[in-house]
Parts: structure tokens; C-alpha cells; sequence
């Protein structure tokens, strides 16, 4: 790792989890025995090399957010609030910009950004992020994808299948280079900030390469019931949160 590079990290807080049918956004349900963006948190605090981590909450749910950071993780000065946006890029641009005005952030600092509904995020795979982006300028961690993926362009008849081998599912954290990605977020045009749909996409979209990580099949994102009773059941067979 480098010497004089400071490492941020993001947990974007801002969505409002309409897929889970619940009367509050999903990240802010307890899962065992915290919110389930607190369990993110506790993981990407569980690295000393992170030295600030910003948590995006919008209006609504911004004094829930930091009430149960108190509750649950407690004083630790490294955690740090900010307003979200009207979308998840704009809660990510909300954050990237205050680390820059809180913080003298130079060409090498790096920021992770990490789902807030992926609570089962792990030690090496936030390490080996940190550590890949000693080569890159971004990078993703992913899985292989195991199922057949086809395509169809109206939804009714396949269109194509693609070569599987070649295929892989994005997770989180990514990593970035703050000012490479900020850099990039302030260059696209109307329309192209519409194809956004995670954060990669936006170097993707500016020819900057983007290396990969190798994730984990149980880091998944909490997105509908079915995928909060696995996350449930999970924990019934996790001690200690050793993983």
C-alpha cells in the first residue's frame, strides 16, 4: 500500500427499499443484533488503514441513520454523516464532495463505496480492494456467474447467450481514486448520468480500467423478503460474526 495514501469509505444509506415491502427504508432494520448498514459499517471500521467512513442518508431517515450510529456503533470519531441526494449518485456525489472539503485529499487517496444492504461483507475482500488499487485507477469486486444468461430485447424470444466464462455479477466495496472518480462524475453529460446504474459505470462510460476482485457469494445485497429470510437464516449459523 502506499505510504501517503489516505483510504475513505462510503456506505451509501439513501435508498428507500420499496422492493421489501417494509415501513422503512431495509438498511435501517434489525438484522441479529444491529441495522443492517451497521453491520457494513462494523466491517469496513474493522480496517485501521480506513480512516474516515461517511455514511449517506437522505432527509427522511437522516436522524434515524444517526441515532442508531450512536446506539450501535457508538463515539468512534472516524464515522462521519452526511445529507444524501434525490438518487444513489447523488448521495455518492454528496459524500465524495465532503470528504473533499473536510479533508486535504491528494491523487493517491482512495475511497470504498460499499452497499449499505451488504452486511456480510467480509475482512479480505475489503483488504484485497485496498490492495488492488495500488495498480488501478477503479475496481469491482465480483462473482462469477454460475446460471446460463440469456438476452431478449423485447422480453419474449431470446435474442443471444452470452459466453458464460466471460460473465461475472457486480457486489461491493468498489474502489476508486476520489478525485479520478469525482473527476469522471463531473464529465458526463444529462443523458449519460440517465444510464447510470452503480458507480463502475461511470469510469466504465469514461474508458477508464477498472480491475476486479474476487468476491463472495454470501455477500449479497438485501433487496426483497426472499433475500432478508436468507439473511436471517445466515446468521443462525454465524458465531461471533468470525467471517
Amino acid at each position: 500500500m502506499h505510504k501517503n495514501r489516505d483510504v475513505y469509505a462510503v456506505i451509501l444509506a439513501g435508498g428507500s427499499g420499496t422492493r421489501m415491502n417494509s415501513p422503512m427504508p431495509k438498511q435501517f432494520l434489525t438484522l441479529g443484533d444491529a441495522p443492517v448498514f451497521v453491520h457494513s459499517a462494523r466491517k469496513l471500521l474493522g480496517d485501521s488503514r480506513v480512516k474516515q467512513l461517511w455514511i449517506g442518508a437522505n432527509g427522511d431517515w437522516y436522524d434515524l441513520a444517526r441515532q442508531q450510529v450512536g446506539e450501535y456503533i457508538g463515539d468512534d470519531a472516524r464515522v462521519k454523516m452526511c445529507e444524501g441526494g434525490a438518487d444513489r449518485e447523488g448521495t455518492l456525489l454528496n459524500t465524495l464532495n465532503a470528504i473533499c472539503e473536510n479533508n486535504d485529499v491528494g491523487a493517491e487517496d482512495i475511497v470504498l463505496i460499499h452497499d449499505s444492504v451488504r452486511p456480510f461483507v467480509t475482512a479480505r475482500v475489503i483488504g484485497d480492494v485496498i490492495r488492488e488499487m495500488d495498480f488501478c485507477d477503479a475496481c469491482n469486486t465480483v462473482v462469477p456467474v454460475n446460471d446460463t444468461i440469456v438476452q431478449s430485447a423485447d422480453g419474449k424470444i431470446i435474442s443471444g447467450m452470452p459466453v458464460r466464462s466471460e460473465l461475472f455479477a457486480g457486489q461491493s466495496p468498489q474502489g476508486f481514486r476520489v478525485k479520478t472518480l469525482l473527476d469522471a462524475f463531473k464529465s458526463l453529460t444529462p443523458e449519460e448520468r440517465k444510464q447510470l446504474t452503480e458507480t463502475t459505470k461511470v469510469c466504465f462510460m469514461k474508458n477508464i480500467s477498472i480491475h476486479i476482485v474476487k468476491g463472495e457469494f454470501f455477500n449479497f445485497k438485501i433487496t426483497t423478503p426472499y433475500d432478508w429470510h436468507v439473511a436471517q437464516n445466515i446468521l443462525n449459523y454465524i458465531e461471533g460474526w468470525s467471517i
